[in-house]
């Protein structure tokens, strides 16, 4: 290990060397490139989980100020320490950010699975004296304190092929909530079902009856799901995924799915999907019936139009105030719960009015599932204000 960092070294010292000779004689050949460095910055890592949840009335978190490429540079690679521990690494440390945008301390922090590293505090003077933010900022317009996580990892070009300058990795930033996870069981123990489920686990049969296509009005009683199948399938013939509470009823609306319903399958489809989701409700002396269709599946969104709306109404009093991006939870009912900004608009007053007005105006349209039926989604969503 000793002899791989010290060669490390003297590679450089010979490239430097190899610069000045290439002056002296130009058609010496030529120098070997500068060493890389990667620099990786990552904002609240793990948030709720390793570091503490922030406030609920924070809507901002704290920001760098200018480029954090020059929070540490090349010459200052822990060169004698790595000689003379062995140890080398991405050092992963926590910056203590005050109200005023300043590091107040700082320590190291490796992550799970890192190297607790000696060397990885030596980093902290520096940062402490090179690092600027935009603090945190609260609801009611005022800075707060807060945690900013920077992972150093020092790497030499010659092992990057291609890469001629320094990369910055900001893993900062909030996203809406991903659709539900990809599934090849066919069983479907889940509901309701999703977009892939119907197109590669299932095939629709022909009904002995009439069956609702998505898009109707939303069910008046207690929703059962089922999942009819085939007997060539290895299914019962009827199975309750979504209960409605009530096992009377889930089973007479198996018995209506089977005896009134009776799927058909065609000859053509393949036996490992003959079976096919239904959506049923008490109705009369009956059951309402609505088969699936995966573009039925809308996710909660902000059309065009109410952005434009949102836009308009954002009058930030800054001068030159810049777009602000911002996300937001939402509810089951697709209300806002809270706000985020994670690209601010450079004002502090500008900020909080666009959180303000999320929270107050915002419309999104509504979820709906594979069957039409308004979907209970939770997760974020995220815009981009424009001044006017």
């Amino acid at each position: 290990m000793r002899a791989m960092i010290a060669g490390a070294v003297v590679v450089m010292v010979m490239a430097s060397a190899g610069t000045a000779m290439g002056q002296a004689a130009p058609d010496a050949a030529k120098p070997e490139r500068a060493p890389f460095r990667q620099i990786g910055i990552q904002n609240y890592a793990a948030e709720g989980t390793r570091w503490p949840a922030p406030p609920p009335d924070m809507i901002r978190r704290a920001a760098t100020k200018g480029d954090p490429s020059e929070w540490l540079r090349e010459a200052d690679a822990p060169i004698a320490a790595w000689l003379k521990t062995e140890e080398t690494g991405s050092a992963t440390l926590e910056l203590s950010v005050g109200a005023d945008g300043r590091a107040t301390a700082c320590s190291s922090a490796p992550a799970a699975w890192q190297k607790s590293l000696a060397w990885a505090a030596d980093l902290c003077p520096l940062l402490i004296k090179r690092a600027q933010f935009t603090p945190a900022l609260r609801e009611d317009g005022r800075a707060l304190p807060d945690l900013f996580i920077v992972t150093a990892n020092f790497q030499f070009a010659r092992n990057w092929p291609g890469r001629t300058g320094p990369l910055i990795v900001n893993y900062g930033g909030l996203s809406p909530a991903p659709p539900p996870p990809r599934t090849n069981n066919p069983q479907l123990t889940s509901w309701p079902p999703s977009e892939d489920w119907l197109r590669w686990v299932a095939s629709e049969p022909a009904f002995k009856l009439p069956v609702e296509q998505p898009g109707g009005a939303p069910l008046a009683g207690p929703a059962i799901g089922l999942v009819v199948a085939d007997r060539k399938s290895g299914d019962p013939a009827c199975r309750v995924v979504l209960s409605s509470g009530d096992a009377g009823i889930d089973a007479k609306a198996c018995d209506f799915a089977r005896k009134k319903l009776k799927p058909v399958w065609a000859d053509q489809v393949r036996v490992p999907v003959r079976r096919w989701p239904l959506l049923l409700s008490p109705q009369g002396k009956g059951f309402r019936a609505i088969t699936a269709k995966a573009d039925a599946i809308n996710w909660l969104r902000v059309e065009p139009v109410e952005l434009g709306r949102l836009s308009t109404l954002w009058r930030p009093q800054a001068v030159g105030a810049k777009p602000v991006r911002l996300a937001g939870a939402l509810g089951p009912d697709g209300r806002p719960t809270g706000c985020r900004v994670f690209e601010s608009s450079g004002s502090d007053l500008a900020d909080t009015a666009a959180c303000r007005l999320f929270r107050s105006e915002a419309r999104f349209s509504p979820a709906s599932d594979a069957f039409g039926q308004p979907g209970k989604f939770t997760g974020w969503v995220n815009l981009r204000l424009t001044p006017p």
